[in-house]
């Protein structure tokens, strides 16, 4: 069962994909938009996701998790 894709109540995230009148965003675009500092937020996944894809969104959080090791003290 794959749980990376939920929101953090549990519900599944729409993708833009999903929906007609809806277009991606370059993964590109999203990167450079949405900072990767702010992982935490809730809706700034939600906002990758449903706008950038799933790929992007994987991409996103690595960046972010790696930008979070940089700055952690005795890293």
């Amino acid at each position: 069962m794959d749980n990376a894709h939920l929101t953090p109540a549990g519900a599944k995230v729409a993708q833009c994909a999903d929906e007609e009148t809806c277009t991606l965003t370059r993964c590109e675009v999203c990167l450079k938009e949405v900072p990767a500092d702010v992982i935490d937020v809730a809706d700034a996944q939600d906002y990758v996701h449903h706008f950038c894809g799933l790929e992007c969104l994987d991409i996103w959080r690595r960046q972010g998790a790696a930008r979070g090791k940089r700055r952690s003290p005795g890293a």
